[in-house]
């Protein structure tokens, strides 16, 4: 069944993922003390264009508490509200304060809202992980055990940075989808880690969480970061799109020039995007190595 009596009127999302800072020297094409000056670059524009509200798609820092008091003050200069989900590397930090991790951000793991008839739910894929938890915790076992079966069965994504869903969560994420869909809802969900189509990057149990997206007309698009190449698939009427990391790239005045030099612009270092939600489409326009695009609706 459809959304057929949908009435919602549009919404417009800034979106910023990936920007992994620490004071760190750069690593391969990861500048991480630049995400600050990246990041005041998208909240610049983001002030100026006015979306309805930001959402960091996770991995604000790279490593150490130290750098979330460093990069989180920088949120504030957005004059819209900002949401959080919580990434990989946001608990690449002492393993006594990562049950902290969500409090210095200040959100919960997992929640939802909504505006103009349409549904936003946030879903924590760290949960079942060997990072986010304490080592021989329940959870972390479970992730263990979970590794290994994906990796005798030969799967891409059978790798230590990816997390996966509790049953829990997804029954929680069941029930939230049900009440969208009688309340006449479309949704878009938030999630650090992709699940289509197979990439390394995935979730831990993608597969489940695919199947139960499917019964679920409602949703129109899973939104993600984590690959910082990139990507985009389409399954069931669902899109699912994932935003390029922040992190890559120098900005540097030396750099900036060059790259005016050979493009005119100076931002192709630089990847953040803005939604614009219609009834029959989603509208991307990229900035700097993202790409603009218009994805159809039903």
């Amino acid at each position: 069944m459809g959304n057929e009596r949908f009435s919602g009127r549009s919404v417009t999302i800034g979106v910023v993922t990936d920007l992994q800072y620490c004071d760190a020297p750069p690593f391969k094409n990861r500048y991480y003390r630049h995400s600050i000056r990246k990041l005041k670059k998208a909240i610049a524009t983001f002030n100026e264009l006015r979306p309805d509200f930001v959402i960091n798609l996770g991995d604000a820092i790279d490593r150490n508490m130290k750098s979330f008091h460093e990069i989180l003050p920088v949120f504030h200069g957005f004059k819209m509200p900002v949401y959080h989900v919580l990434g990989n590397h946001d608990y690449e930090v002492d393993e006594e304060v990562k049950s902290s991790v969500h409090e210095v951000l200040g959100t919960e793991k997992c929640y939802e809202f909504s505006k103009n008839g349409w549904r936003f739910i946030v879903l924590d894929g760290n949960e079942i992980s060997t990072f986010a938890n304490i080592e021989r915790s329940e959870n972390y076992l479970k992730a263990k055990a979970m590794l290994d079966q994906i990796e005798r069965e030969g799967k891409v994504n059978a790798n230590f940075w990816n997390g996966a869903l509790s049953g829990k969560q997804l029954q929680w994420l069941d029930k939230k989808l049900v009440k969208s869909h009688e309340n006449h809802e479309k949704v878009i969900i938030f999630c650090h880690y992709p699940i289509y189509p197979a990439n390394r990057h995935n979730l831990l149990n993608d597969t489940e969480v695919l199947e139960l997206l499917k019964s679920h007309s409602c949703v129109k698009a899973w939104i993600c970061g984590h690959d910082h190449d990139g990507n985009y698939g389409m399954m069931h009427d669902i899109h699912f799109v994932n935003m390029r990391g922040m992190v890559e790239g120098a900005l540097t005045e030396r750099e900036r020039e060059r790259e005016r030099k050979e493009t005119g612009e100076g931002e192709s270092s630089l990847a953040y995007s803005i939604f614009r939600l219609e009834n029959d489409a989603i509208f991307i326009q990229g900035f700097g190595r993202e790409i603009s695009a218009r994805l159809s609706i039903r």
